[in-house]
């Protein structure tokens, strides 16, 4: 935790669209060590996407179907900062692994707000929590929402008891009013709350700012702001260290070298649109 706010560093996640989710363990490991570091809370992998119905992606794809090739990978590193992946609920899923048995510590339930059936996400909250893991709910395309759709989210979220609710700006259509509105509706519910800011209009730092005033819980963040299907980006972990007075140094230096390596190595497998 920085400054009271936990982060995600989703960077393997989202410049896996640019990767096809394959990087090497080196590269992997110097993430996580970074994060590791600089008191970042969680490294973001993948997802636990079926590998027949999605095939010839790389193990952070598969965060189950590929336990052991990611324990392999994080074995001499893996500390306090959790490793997450997320559980995309409209899309073809792999099958949960015990938390005992599995690398990853914490589950974000991906549903897209208009896609959302409460009956289907419940089922999925149950089994991630019975299962160990700890439980996020993650809603994307969430700025078109009206206030009262996201208070009925929260409080779905609340009766279901998991740790946070975290919206996703998808679109990158979120207002000043909209973060305002969204953190005071969280907090009046006694839930605490993440922002995923895309950057398509360029206004992802003037969000973060306000976001982090109005005290938000949970920031999510990928070096060089890169990332996501369409290239839109996202909030950089470069950007809001510095909002924190924190140091990158000679790390955050070789890690954006070597990222911009690793999309070069694996351009070929890339999936984005």
């Amino acid at each position: 935790m920085i400054n009271n706010v936990r982060i995600f560093d989703c960077t393997l996640r989202e410049v896996g669209y640019q990767t096809g989710w394959y990087y090497s363990d080196e590269f992997a490991k110097k993430v996580y060590k970074f994060a590791l570091g600089k008191g970042i809370d969680y490294v973001e992998l993948g997802f636990f996407h079926s590998e027949e119905a999605d095939p010839g992606k790389g193990n952070f794809r598969y965060c189950s179907i590929r336990n052991q090739e990611i324990k392999d990978t994080f074995k001499n590193v893996k500390n306090i900062t959790k490793l997450s992946a997320m559980r995309d609920i409209q899309r073809p899923l792999s099958e949960l692994l015990p938390k005992e048995e599995s690398i990853i510590d914490t589950i974000r339930i991906l549903t897209r707000s208009h896609e959302t059936d409460f009956l289907v996400l419940a089922e999925h909250v149950e089994l991630s929590k019975k299962l160990g893991y700890e439980v996020f709910i993650n809603y994307t395309s969430a700025g078109y929402n009206t206030m009262e759709k996201n208070k009925e989210f929260v409080r779905f979220a609340k009766e279901m008891g998991v740790e946070s609710v975290e919206f996703a700006d998808t679109e990158s259509v979120m207002t000043k009013d909209y973060i305002i509105n969204t953190i005071a509706l969280c907090h009046d519910e006694n839930i605490k709350v993440g922002v995923h800011l895309h950057d398509k209009n360029g206004t992802a730092e003037e969000l973060a700012d306000l976001a982090l005033e109005q005290g938000a819980d949970y920031m999510d963040v990928t070096h060089l702001g890169l990332g996501g299907k369409w290239r839109d980006g996202n909030l950089t972990m470069e950007y809001l260290l510095r909002k924190m007075d924190v140091k990158g140094g000679y790390e955050s230096t070789t890690i954006k070298n070597d990222l911009i390596e690793e999309l070069i190595k694996y351009h070929e497998f890339s999936v984005a649109e």
